[in-house]
């Protein structure tokens, strides 16, 4: 098993975004619940007022009451089987905003499909934007609710939107060096979703280079310490914590145009892989190796800058607003349902 000082201080670093994530659920909840409050209270007894003095300092801190009610009186009462719906969308939020409820920590066994381990976990965190479009849907009169993926099955994340790929929480996986096979990963490196990989015994000494992309970071290190410039990176993320045999690199986006500008590689071991490790022949490991090379070599001579400045990486487009603010602005306001089809 990996060192609990490694998952403790790994646990440490991701937190705040993931604690960001469980507040938003837990405030959504709280909201469908008012709407469901709302549905049962009748013309002549005043919504809004009753909202009101429901939410109480809830409502007055986080919710526009008098907008809410609006929006409650344009929709029509829910029929038995949607009211079930929308009570389920809010137990599921509940209980993935608990303490224990959000998968924050998942183990490949030995011998364990990595991908598919990790692909079960994000789907299980998809059942919180399963349960925000289903209270979309009923709130708007959709007819949908049977194709929205609720709590019972999760929303694999082949399935989320765009909008749902920038507010994904960050993922802990351990698995052991001979069953990373990292570049299984590369679908679910999109939006700001961060996995780390924790991992256990020998590895190949450089299995995150397959997934070096101009805007993904990409940390491969013996310990945390790099883990807090992954934790502020407003786009993809991966790391490894991998044994001191194997190579330390870091891919950053911001670093610039070109790959030598992004990756700074700390260390390179001095002797070609001889071994297989899980399905990685010494070939294959070797090609690894060659491959960070030669994203790392700089140029022997480089072409100045027609206009004398200096080259910006493309990810500098990516936004730099807190992303605790925008998920729970997200999960409040209406759901993106335009790639649903």
């Amino acid at each position: 098993m990996p060192s609990d000082e490694r998952l403790a201080r790994v646990h440490e670093v991701l937190r705040p975004r993931r604690d960001a994530f469980r507040a938003a659920l837990a405030a959504t909840a709280e909201q469908i619940r008012a709407f469901l409050r709302a549905q049962r209270a009748t013309p002549s007894n005043g919504r809004g007022a009753r909202l009101a003095s429901e939410l109480g300092a809830f409502g007055a801190d986080r919710i526009d009451v008098t907008r809410l009610a609006s929006v409650f009186q344009a929709g029509a009462t829910l029929d038995p089987a949607t009211n079930t719906a929308v009570e389920r969308a809010a137990a599921t939020l509940t209980a993935l905003a608990a303490e224990g409820g959000l998968p924050v920590e998942v183990d490949v066994p030995s011998g364990g499909d990595l991908r598919q381990v990790t692909g079960e976990a994000l789907a299980s965190i998809g059942r919180a934007f399963g349960a925000v479009r289903a209270f979309e849907l009923a709130r708007a009169g959709g007819r949908r609710l049977e194709d929205v993926a609720l709590e019972a099955n999760g929303l694999p994340y082949a399935r989320w939107s765009r909008g749902e790929r920038r507010l994904a929480p960050p993922l802990v996986v351990t698995v052991d060096g001979a069953d990373l096979r990292a570049e299984c990963l590369a679908e679910f490196l999109d939006g700001t979703q961060q996995i780390v990989l924790v991992v256990r015994g020998a590895c190949a000494p450089a299995p995150l280079v397959r997934l070096i992309t101009p805007g993904t970071f990409v940390l491969q290190a013996s310990d945390a310490a790099g883990l807090d410039r992954l934790a502020a990176w407003e786009g993809p993320a991966i790391a490894a914590l991998v044994p001191d045999t194997a190579a330390r690199f870091t891919h950053d986006p911001m670093g610039g145009a070109d790959a030598w500008d992004r990756l700074t590689v700390a260390f390179l071991p001095e002797r070609a892989p001889r071994l297989a490790v899980g399905g990685a022949s010494a070939s294959q490991q070797g090609e690894e190796l060659r491959l960070l090379r030669v994203l790392a070599a700089r140029p022997t001579a480089l072409p100045a800058a027609a206009d004398g400045a200096g080259a910006v990486g493309a990810a500098a487009t990516v936004p730099a607003d807190d992303p605790a603010g925008r998920l729970a602005a997200w999960l409040l306001a209406q759901a993106d349902l335009s790639e649903l089809g």
